[in-house]
């Protein structure tokens, strides 16, 4: 179970599965959702249209990582970080 978090700019789950996706509501002002991998400090960045809903394959990354989706710059900066959790065996 996942509970959505967030609010304003950005809204997400709390926790994915590894090799799952995760599915990312952005406000009307944002075009573009950055992620970044605490494990590695990677950063990458996805296009989405202003007031939709965009769906980003998790990076692979080990179960227990924290991974942000940030949109807006500055004062307008707005990050959900979400747990990647291994399967169950």
């Amino acid at each position: 179970m996942s509970f959505l978090q967030g609010d304003g700019g950005i809204k997400g789950p709390s926790v994915v599965q590894q090799g799952g996706s995760v599915t990312i509501t952005v406000g009307p002002n944002d075009t573009v959702i950055e992620i970044k991998d605490s494990a590695t400090g990677e950063t990458s960045s996805v296009p989405v249209t202003p007031g939709k809903s965009v769906t980003i394959p998790v990076p692979n990354v080990p179960g227990g990582t924290y991974v942000s989706f940030r949109v807006g710059d500055g004062k307008r900066n707005r990050i959900v970080t979400v747990e990647v959790v291994a399967p169950s065996p």
